[in-house]
């Protein structure tokens, strides 16, 4: 009964969102003008953007059944295994064009034409035949997630836009989808499912795959897709307010677009060296409008629908979050600590069906994972705390459901990347890596989970291979083009001068503190340690304090080590003149230690920094500066 209450509010208007008035704005037609320009743009892209422009629309529809064609591959009949094995995705933007030009279309209503309507009418409800059950919608379920965090999301927010679509389509809504439930009932579920899913993620730390240079362009436009059609007022309420957290959280660490601090799932080769290929430097500077965003070879691949979802949303971000980004000298210098979703629990019972081969169920609140971030005009080092005695894990045993629990999700905790990048370039940059398992699909390349141990503070990291995974074969430095060349040694530091920023390396030697540990270039990137296990120092300051390399090296010369029963202890005076003293442990995987405490892996503050302030039930965020303040709150 509950969810026809609901479907009756949702069956009040297909096109109630009136989110979409940013669709006509001149530079965004500038954009779709070069995707139609393309000769790499795939059909279903380049049917997309005829119809944005409205130009020649029956040869829009033509390349639309084009690209259904090259969906379907060889499959004659559509089916539900047909529907997630071929369109799984690009459902984003199929979903997108039977919204925005459809019969009841927010945009170009009618540009759609009868066939393509019917088999996007037909792919929603094979989609949903997959991917949907009212039972899987249960609120229970919100930290459950198949397969990955990105694949949860395409899965399931494209199912309920799609069942959303046919609980008001005369031909649909009264019949049974496979769980015996109608797809306004499906709709209503669903609903419910997203209000609480964007509560509990704005409360509890956002994304398990934060930051991933390579997986938020899967998951972003799935929520904004969702917030261009929603119309539960509460749904729309929580999904602006969970975006608008998402670029607020980006705006206060990245510089030019450039994301820093900690990334999971930031692959080894590319993914972790060019900071122009992170697809939140895209999404970012597609939002602004600012850099290389019109290029159209972004968005040619069919898959690649979060440039036609971004260039086309009534989502904006709020001009104080705009500020924030556009604004590094007025940030100043400041730490960013937040928390995110790292630890998993189980679940009883498990969904009822279409669990993937890995699945995570995570702990929400209690996520024993930290990011730290020391936030300059000039460069951004940031570092992830975790427990190095917990292991990754992938819940994929039903019969044994304890095996996941109270260890980090390895999708936490896949490819995980600290560092410092500079404002310089994209790509200037120098992070600590470890070498592991071989990539299978590039050997040359590592696989690692849990792979470092680490502790900052404002502008200086430890950082130590994680003695509890087996898989650790080397830890290495990497250093962007250029560098090694500039580099300068001075007292066992190899230095860097880039932009208006410093940047100095130390190797230790966990036999003998007075000692440098020995490390030699595997190539023109990478500085390898002899000891696979040996403590790293990563050190920077600005120009604006030391005006001279000679000045950052006489800093340098007044921070201290000492190793004592296996733990290095490493002190100096932070820019208040306060001493601070950090702690590794060189021989055993322990917490580290910050002034003589283990890290605190549960601070009550989920984001912390000068610019957020949090209410204390984590309804409402504050964000504030140069006067603007925007206050973000849920609806429930």
């Amino acid at each position: 009964m509950k969810y026809r209450i609901i479907l009756a509010l949702l069956s009040l208007c297909l096109n109630a969102s009136g989110a979409l008035q940013g669709v006509a704005q001149p530079d965004t037609a500038d954009l779709f003008r070069a995707l139609l320009d393309a000769p790499k743009a795939s059909s279903l892209n380049k049917a997309f953007a005829g119809m944005v422009l409205n130009r020649d629309i029956p040869e829009a529809n033509a390349r639309l059944e084009a690209a259904w064609e090259a969906a379907m591959g060889d499959h004659e009949t559509l089916t539900p295994e047909v529907a997630d094995e071929q369109f799984k995705w690009q459902m984003r933007t199929w979903v997108r064009i039977y919204y925005l030009f459809g019969p009841w279309g927010d945009f170009g209503p009618g540009r759609l034409s009868k066939t393509n309507t019917a088999r996007i009418e037909e792919l929603f409800w094979n989609y949903a035949s997959a991917k949907s059950t009212v039972e899987r919608a249960d609120v229970k379920y919100v930290w459950f997630i198949q397969g990955s965090e990105n694949h949860d999301m395409m899965d399931l927010g494209n199912a309920f836009l799609s069942v959303k679509a046919l609980a008001v389509n005369p031909d649909y809504q009264e019949r049974a989808l496979p769980d015996g439930h109608t797809p306004g009932e499906h709709a209503a579920a669903w609903s419910a499912y997203f209000i609480r899913y964007c509560a509990e993620r704005f409360r509890n730390g956002l994304f398990v795959e934060f930051a991933s240079p390579i997986y938020g362009k899967y998951l972003i436009p799935e929520l904004v897709n969702i917030f261009d059609f929603a119309t539960d007022p509460k749904l729309k309420t929580n999904i602006g307010a969970l975006l608008d957290l998402v670029w607020a959280d980006w705006a206060v660490e990245q510089l030019n677009g450039v994301r820093g601090g900690a990334k999971a799932r930031s692959y080894q080769g590319k993914y972790s060296r060019n900071g122009a290929i992170d697809c939140w430097y895209v999404m970012g500077n597609l939002l602004l409008r600012q850099g290389d965003w019109k290029k159209p070879n972004r968005y040619t691949h069919p898959i690649m629908g979060y440039g036609l979802i971004l260039g086309t949303t009534g989502y904006r971000l709020p001009p104080v979050i705009e500020a924030l980004a556009t604004s590094p000298e007025e940030r100043g210098e400041y730490a960013y600590i937040s928390r995110r979703p790292g630890r998993m629990t189980n679940v009883e019972p498990l969904p009822p069906a279409n669990v993937h081969g890995c699945w995570y169920n995570m702990a929400g609140s209690d996520s024993q994972f930290l990011r730290y971030s020391w936030c300059t005009p000039d460069h951004i080092l940031g570092s992830y705390w975790l427990d190095p005695v917990l292991r990754e894990d992938f819940q994929i045993y039903p019969e044994e459901p304890e095996r996941g629990d109270a260890h980090y999700a390895a999708i936490t905790t896949q490819n995980l990347w600290q560092g410092v990048i500079f404002g310089t370039d994209p790509n200037a940059r120098i992070f600590p890596q470890c070498e592991a398992k071989p990539d299978k699909n590039k050997p040359q390349f590592s696989i690692t989970y849990v792979q470092q141990v680490a502790v900052q503070h404002e502008n200086v990291i430890l950082v130590q291979a994680n003695r509890a995974h087996p898989d650790i074969k080397a830890m290495r430095v990497y250093f962007g083009p250029g560098m090694k060349e500039r580099l300068v040694e001075r007292d066992g530091w190899r230095i860097l001068e880039e932009g208006n920023s410093y940047a100095a390396v130390r190797v230790f030697d966990r036999s003998n503190a007075n000692a440098i540990g020995a490390a030699a270039w595997d190539d023109e990137h990478l500085l390898r340690s002899e000891d696979p296990f040996a403590p790293i120092a990563l050190v920077t300051g600005r120009k604006q304090h030391f005006v001279a390399l000679d000045d950052f090296a006489r800093y340098l010369r007044a921070h201290t080590w000492a190793i004592d029963a296996g733990l290095l202890t490493y002190t100096f005076a932070d820019r208040n003149d306060s001493t601070v003293s950090m702690g590794l442990y060189t021989e055993i995987a322990r917490l580290p230690m910050k002034n003589g405490m283990p890290l605190d892996l549960a601070p009550s503050t989920y984001y912390d920094n000068p610019f957020f302030k949090e209410r204390a039930d984590r309804r409402v965020l504050e964000i504030s500066l140069r006067g603007m303040t925007s206050m973000i709150a849920l609806a429930e």
